[in-house]
């Protein structure tokens, strides 16, 4: 098998970051490394981490650069992926510094997608725009729509309502839109390197967090890859990349923003089949995208908070219960199992301890899990399960308070029930 090209996704915390990650955590092509000025939840996600790398900003010059270079030297990078616009635009503004390849457009469209006055100034005439208010006696009704010429998501995004809070803004920083009240949707797009858009496929923004999307459907309107269209054959876009509109008083859907990089909730693009973050890798490794095979379902995403652990733990053994926590009710518990296979991985010896009143192996067989321990051991219902544990290297798990109480008094080794498996598992 050929070697894997190492990828390392800079800043990996992010929800970009984070999605690149889930894109492509099982690629057989490509290595994931990712790459921290902080201390970030990318920290407790990938397998390698960069820390304390330069903090990398739309301000950051050459110095800042080089020594970025200097500090991911000697981990023999190929691909540099960055995360977060403001590093797109920086990067691409000192390519020729870099001797990985930047997974980015030109460096003339990364700069224009990083602010939205150019990117307005470019598609004027293109694409439906808001009306941009150039100064505040412009201004005939409100409210208005304030948004950073440089920024991402909704931060320092906001309604304006009078014309005492519009003078407060700084316009130098920020530009005044005309307010669009209607719906907003995202577009999900993937230019080939022949600049032909391959894909573009939009959903809607049912419910924003923090800026970002955490909950979208697909939306069918043919005016998205219309608009689509229309953008890329201005903009020089390659690999995936996606354009914000929202709808105007009458309806006409005008822009918002166009970025030169996917979005975190192109996850649910990636689930119908266009991984836009493992097809902009094949696009810059040479391969030819002409199209993507997609499944036609109906599909919604919603995205919440999600627990990651490190934990200090050593054991060789993994001694666990059978009903009611390698099953659950009639139904196999898929967490549990997980964390089984992880031991597996892992090489850890797993003991099946179990009570259970009817054939224990036919149960296991019946559930095509009989080959899934190294050893089972069916007890009757006066022994007791601390006496079977023969190795102090070893975790319990049960859902009995009473069971994890005796073995966790008898040996003093960690129990666990089924709801804490989540701090054992590596990701």
């Amino acid at each position: 098998m050929p070697k894997k090209k190492r990828v390392l996704v800079y800043p990996c915390g992010t929800e970009i970051g984070l999605e690149i990650y889930r894109a492509l955590c099982f690629s057989t092509k490509y290595e994931l490394i990712g790459g921290s000025c902080n201390y970030d939840h990318g920290s407790f996600v990938y397998k390698e981490i960069i820390e304390n790398l330069p903090f990398i900003t739309d301000e950051s010059g050459q110095e800042e650069i080089d020594c970025f270079e200097r500090a991911i030297s000697g981990f023999d990078i190929d691909f540099i992926y960055p995360a977060m616009d403001g590093v797109i635009a920086t990067f691409g503004k000192y390519e020729s510094r870099f001797k990985e390849t930047l997974i980015i457009p030109n460096p003339k469209t990364a700069s224009i997608c990083r602010s939205k006055k150019q990117t307005y100034l470019k598609l004027k005439g293109v694409v439906e725009l808001p009306h941009v208010y150039t100064s505040i006696d412009d201004v005939k009704a409100f409210p208005v729509f304030v948004k950073p010429d440089k920024g991402q998501g909704a931060v320092g995004a906001r309604i304006i309502p009078d014309e005492n809070e519009l003078r407060k803004v700084d316009l130098n920083k920020n530009i005044v839109l005309e307010y669009l009240p209607g719906k907003e949707y995202t577009v999900d797009c993937f230019t080939n390197a022949e600049g032909v858009l391959v894909y573009a496929k939009g959903r809607g923004r049912k419910r924003i967090k923090n800026g970002i999307s955490v909950n979208c459907t697909f939306e069918n309107n043919p005016l998205f890859e219309k608009i689509a269209q229309a953008i890329n054959s201005v903009l020089r876009q390659k690999g995936g990349w996606f354009f914000q509109v929202k709808e105007a008083k009458d309806g006409t859907l005008k822009l918002l923003e166009v970025a030169a990089r996917i979005a975190g909730t192109s996850a649910i693009s990636r689930n119908i089949g266009a991984n836009l973050p493992l097809l902009t890798l094949d696009l810059f490794n040479g391969i030819a995208i002409n199209d993507v095979v997609l499944n036609h379902y109906n599909i919604e995403l919603d995205r919440a908070l999600n627990n990651v652990f490190r934990l200090e733990l050593a054991y060789s053994n993994v001694y666990i219960d059978y009903d009611d926590t390698v099953l659950h009710g009639d139904r196999i518990n898929t967490s549990v199992v997980k964390f089984l296979y992880q031991c597996i991985n892992n090489g850890k010896r797993i003991v099946l301890l179990s009570k259970h009143a009817g054939d224990l192996n036919e149960a296991l067989k019946h559930y095509r899990i009989n080959t899934l321990f190294d050893k089972v051991i069916h007890l009757s219902k006066d022994q007791e399960k601390k006496d079977y544990i023969t190795s102090s290297d070893s975790i319990f798990i049960d859902d009995s308070y009473g069971e994890r109480k005796a073995v966790n008094s008898a040996l003093q080794i960690p129990v666990f029930d089924t709801h804490m498996i989540e701090c054992l598992m590596e990701d």
